[in-house]
């Protein structure tokens, strides 16, 4: 691509900012109260004023309220720069499974229907099977209830808010408060996992105590953060890296490939329909799954065994201490890297064998780099094709130093010991093909017996085989543990499609073949 066509191709993705949800760029982590309902829909026209009334009150964000439109690298400015509002201090995202917009009465355009994946659902048996879930017996909810055990998610909706005085969370997201016609689901998530916004650097931790949102791709035509800004002048080239299209994670937009991003479309949609726009454009999908992690198995086996540092070799990072907070670079064994090597490194160019960190490392499994290729940038272009937008968070579970199981008011010991404040991760994707990006990664990156030239092996953390085994190479010989327990349990899951802001002012009017304003 030209470099005057990819500058009208961002050009595109910029002008809809104000269309595009919020959570396509960040993750809000100064907002650090949070809280994921689980809604099943009873009664359409009940969840329809619902939405509306969610419309109205000001808390769901376009992409322009929470990021800066990023200009041509050639092109000259024709206006001032436009700089999002910081005084956010709510918002809330919303989602739909493929039964959820059924339940609201929706049905889909047999030119342009639902991906293969979405209409089956997550949840569903054959999904669960593909994707090795079907071990995973303490499934308690789920998009699609194929037997009648699980309660069936038809929206998702992921609600943050500051803890500053005088912000309190909406009303309209307490579930105790749902209209009638409306059932929910309440998973709590627990704030000690995310750095204080006064804090000088904004890391986020996971139960098993290491530092998480590491690697994080970032759209290629938005402006920078300030974190952004630093750690592209710290890594220099290799932020390249990280810059992928913007229809990897957007409807409509150009991805990796050099395409439009394919939209479905509904039927009664007021405006023209084409494999690149209609009801679609704009959106994205969500694979969203509740993992339970079991932190005092995970330290009983890692701090007892005769593998030293076996726990950093399986997460694939260094464990922060008071010594080294804020360690997370590729090396594993080394403790003295320099901040730029935190999130700026290849592993085939670096450590190709695995020596400084395990071939089958959770770190290097979930996000390979170059590491799959037999060059450099063979590898990086690969890797881009199956990134994961992340924008999950730690959830707690009846947190006792809170004082409040379903808005956890966070605690400095709140990520201590075995039995932790947070009872795992409520994993939250952002992508636009579920088959390309979350299953691939799921099915051949963590779940991949042969991921990086190894033997029967399976992600140390995520991998559900009971004969599973992790392998520590070594110079002149490496050590294969086996007898892994199950460190993680998945209790839910499901895949999700987050309208744009337009699409979802159509769904809450009275009837879905309102036209549009």
């Amino acid at each position: 691509m030209t470099p005057k066509k990819q500058d009208q191709v961002l050009e595109t993705f910029r002008q809809g900012f104000d269309d595009i949800p919020a959570i396509v760029g960040t993750g809000l982590p100064q907002l650090r109260r949070a809280r994921y309902l689980l809604i099943h829909v009873d009664d359409a026209q009940a969840a329809r004023r619902w939405l509306a009334g969610l419309l109205a009150s000001d808390v769901v964000h376009s992409l322009a309220r929470v990021r800066a439109k990023g200009a041509p690298k050639k092109a000259k400015r024709s206006g001032p720069i436009q700089k999002p509002s910081r005084d956010v201090t709510q918002t809330a995202t919303v989602a739909f499974s493929h039964r959820g917009l059924q339940a609201l009465g929706l049905k889909e355009d047999t030119n342009f229907p639902f991906p293969t994946a979405f209409r089956a659902g997550g949840a569903s048996p054959l999904r669960k099977q593909l994707l090795g879930d079907a071990q995973q017996p303490a499934w308690q909810w789920g998009d699609v209830d194929a037997e009648g055990e699980l309660f069936e998610a038809h929206i998702f909706v992921a609600h943050y808010w500051s803890e500053q005085e005088g912000v309190a969370p909406l009303a309209l997201l307490d579930p105790a408060r749902l209209p009638a016609g409306l059932r929910a689901l309440s998973v709590a998530s627990c704030p000690s996992y995310i750095a204080a916004p006064e804090s000088a650097s904004p890391a986020v931790y996971e139960p098993f105590g290491f530092r998480d949102g590491i690697g994080q791709p970032v759209l290629d035509g938005m402006g920078l953060s300030s974190a952004e800004v630093a750690a592209r002048k710290a890594s220099g080239q290799l932020f390249e890296d990280r810059m992928i299209q913007p229809g990897e994670f957007v409807l409509g937009q150009i991805n990796e490939y050099g395409e439009r991003a394919y939209c479905p479309n509904v039927e009664g949609w007021p405006r023209e329909a084409s494999p690149e726009s209609g009801f679609g454009r704009n959106g994205t999908y969500l694979a969203v799954r509740q993992i339970e992690q079991h932190v005092a198995v995970f330290s009983k086996f890692t701090a007892g065994h005769e593998v030293p540092m076996l726990a950093d070799m399986m997460v694939g990072r260094r464990k922060p201490d008071p010594s080294t907070p804020q360690e997370a670079g590729y090396s594993v064994l080394d403790s003295a890297r320099p901040p730029s090597e935190i999130d700026a490194f290849r592993y085939l160019a670096l450590d190709a064998n695995g020596f400084e960190c395990p071939r089958g490392a959770h770190a290097r499994r979930a996000n390979p780099r170059d590491a799959l290729a037999l060059g450099v940038k063979a590898g990086i272009a690969s890797s881009k094709l199956h990134r994961l937008l992340r924008r999950g968070r730690v959830y707690g579970e009846g947190c006792s130093q809170g004082g409040n199981a379903l808005a956890c008011a966070g605690h400095p010991e709140g990520r201590a010991g075995d039995t932790p404040c947070g009872r795992g991760l409520m994993f939250v994707a952002l992508n636009t093909d579920f088959e390309r990006q979350f299953e691939f990664v799921q099915r051949s990156w963590i779940a991949g017996s042969r991921f990086g030239d190894l033997g029967d092996e399976q992600d140390p953390l995520l991998g559900t085989d009971p004969g599973r085994a992790f392998s520590v190479q070594g110079c002149p010989v490496g050590e294969r543990i086996t007898g892994l327990p199950r460190f993680t349990t998945v209790l839910g899951g499901g895949y999700f499609f987050a309208p744009s802001l337009t699409a979802l002012n159509w769904l809450a009017k009275d009837e879905k073949t309102a036209p549009l304003a």
